[in-house]
């Protein structure tokens, strides 16, 4: 397989990205507009616990399973993804029944029922995307954007259409099936992607007996665990903020469904904008921790973070400018909530903080730094939570504190990542005398 140049892997990733974001934007457009703050409510309070159950397959092997493969060639790449896939699947056996028993508790612990059909909708893609990202991470190591890309292409293509018909054919359905409608597409999208990438990648020998599998499973656990622990802590901040926030809304004087209806407009509406510059940050960060495990010296390792870094920098800068001059537009065009663009213009800093986060994830992997990411990672969920308690609960504040929380958290975690580096750096260039 011929491995394409990183300025073409981000090209074919970042416009999938854009086709992906765009369709995803556009569904949950129709479904804010269609279903009302309330149900986007519903749906970011189920997403939180979603994304805490497909950690534990789905975080920390990919980005293990890229940087062995960049690491190694031949039939190593193969036993790679074989030890890989192995785990993936054991642990999604592991974690799916056990998702599915708790659900009633879950959604109870959640502080609302309704989001008990989003759990079981949800539940299958515990197996499918842990099994489908140790493929992804396979291909980028390798150096082949284009399966994952069209993987997930038409993955949300599929998710796309599958809700659109169903919530248009079933209008009559109460807010909880209506929530969950986009947790089933979703669960078909990512079995079409999975099958697509089984058929691209191809049978993979089997390495059962092979005396190397334990050792490489030890690798990747290694690699794996912080990245996993580190996804863990985002994800478990996002999960227990969906529940705090409205908890603390109600703090400041909000009846249980204004807080919900606050959180839909916070995570639902005014946040996707902040990720759009994310369709070329995530695919910079993606691509870009392959390459630098590729990388044999400190110069070349400083060269490639700025070529990853400026980008993301730019697209952050530019899209929070159009942002916060476009806001008033925005709010009225796009959801027919004027009272939403001072929270848009209140959140313009996250479109800068996200895709630099996003690449430095993505360098701190391919260096192998995933220890120091975990810690900065915990700083910022531990900043993070402690503002979301105290200024949410603030009257001036309400929805804008959760906000600005959720900024600062971001912050800190990219301060300690961009000191890690250049430290690490420093001590590179003085170990080498350069």
């Amino acid at each position: 397989m011929k491995r394409q140049s990183l300025k073409n892997q981000a090209l074919v990733t970042a416009g999938c990205n854009a086709v992906i974001r765009g369709l995803g934007f556009f569904m949950r457009l129709w479904i804010s507009r269609l279903l009302g703050a309330e149900a986007v409510g519903v749906m970011e309070l189920a997403s939180g616990a979603h994304m805490m159950a497909l950690t534990p397959a789905a975080s920390g092997l990919p980005g293990a399973v890229s940087r062995l493969t960049a690491q190694t060639e031949g039939e190593e790449q193969g036993l790679v993804l074989y030890a890989g896939r192995q785990m993936a699947l054991c642990l999604g056996l592991a974690v799916l029944p056990v998702f599915l028993l708790l659900s009633p508790f879950i959604a109870t612990w959640l502080g609302d029922g309704r989001t008990l059909p989003s759990l079981l909708m949800f539940a299958p893609c515990v197996l499918l995307i842990g099994v489908s990202s140790v493929y992804d991470g396979c291909c980028f190591g390798r150096g082949n954007a284009w399966p994952p890309a069209l993987s997930e292409l038409i993955e949300q293509v599929l998710r796309l259409v599958v809700t659109l018909f169903l919530c248009s054919l079933l209008p009559r359905l109460t807010v909880a099936w209506r929530a969950a409608m986009p947790a089933f597409a979703t669960t078909l999208g990512e079995a079409a992607g999975l099958v697509l990438m089984l058929v691209w990648v191809g049978r993979v020998p089997s390495f059962r007996q092979d005396p190397r599998l334990p050792g490489m499973r030890k690798k990747l656990s290694r690699l794996a665990l912080p990245l996993m622990a580190s996804r863990l802590c985002h994800t478990g901040l996002r999960t227990l903020c969906g529940v705090w926030i409205p908890l603390r809304l109600m703090a400041a004087g909000l009846t249980q469904r204004e807080a919900v209806s606050r959180l839909g407009m916070l995570n639902g509406m005014a946040m996707p904008l902040m990720f759009l510059p994310g369709m070329l940050a995530g695919a910079l960060g993606t691509v870009g921790g392959p390459a630098m495990a590729r990388c044999k010296t400190p110069g070349a390792e400083r060269r490639l973070c700025l070529r990853l870094l400026v980008p993301a920098l730019l697209a952050g800068g530019g899209c929070a400018a159009v942002l916060y001059a476009g806001a008033p537009v925005l709010s009225r065009s796009l959801y027919h909530l004027p009272e939403l663009a001072p929270l848009i213009r209140a959140l313009c800093p996250m479109a800068v903080l996200l895709p630099v986060q996003q690449v430095m994830s993505g360098i701190m992997t391919g260096l192998g730094l995933q220890k120091k990411a975990l810690r900065a990672s915990l700083l910022g969920a531990a900043a993070t939570l402690l503002c979301t308690w105290v200024w949410t609960a603030r009257p001036a504040w309400h929805i804008y504190g959760a906000g600005y929380a959720a900024m600062a958290g971001h912050a800190l975690t990219v301060a300690c990542g961009l000191i890690s580096f250049f430290l690490r750096e420093r001590g590179d260039k003085v170990g080498t005398g350069s």
